[in-house]
């Protein structure tokens, strides 16, 4: 294959350093998560930000595709990451974020529906606690990432390889 991933980081923004050493050919691709996060979902993350990040993905290659992207983000897996992805099995760093994160309003947990009570329940309908619902200054309003760096220098589509 002449693209690759590799995982570099998961957690909370403000402790990853960056990864200045990418560069043309290369970029970083974020999904965020949290407590029920599927290792599933952050490859759709990962997949969607390849197309979406300007920044970092400007020289991808027009022939590389999305399944192409899924493919090598796939490839780069271990045999148990593969059997937690095709599990739909919560992604291992998901799982392991705190319990006390909950609504300010009904003390309801993040992922789950909040009170009948509480202000950001509205009648005929279900709302799943949100990070958003809490308040501004609360120390664990941003929600972790998980980024993965995805090289296509090796593709032969790749313009930048001659430079």
């Amino acid at each position: 294959m002449n693209l690759s991933a590799s995982f570099i980081f998961s957690g909370y923004s403000d402790y990853w350093g960056g990864w200045g050493d990418r560069g043309r050919g290369q970029g970083c691709a974020f999904a965020f998560y949290g407590r029920n996060t599927t290792l599933r979902d952050l490859v759709d993350q990962w997949v969607e930000e390849s197309y979406n990040n300007e920044h970092d993905f400007e020289d991808l290659p027009e022939s590389v595709s999305q399944d192409d992207i899924r493919d090598c983000i796939l490839e780069s897996f271990t045999g148990a990451g593969r059997a937690d992805y095709d599990n739909g099995a919560v992604c291992e760093f998901a799982a392991g974020l705190d319990d006390d994160r909950v609504c300010r309003d009904c003390g309801e947990r993040i992922g789950e529906l909040h009170d009948e009570d509480c202000q950001y329940w509205e009648e005929d309908e279900d709302y799943e606690v949100v990070e958003d619902d809490c308040d501004d200054d609360d120390d664990w309003t941003e929600s972790p990432v998980a980024i993965m760096l995805i090289d296509w220098t090796d593709h032969p589509d790749y313009a930048g390889k001659e430079e």
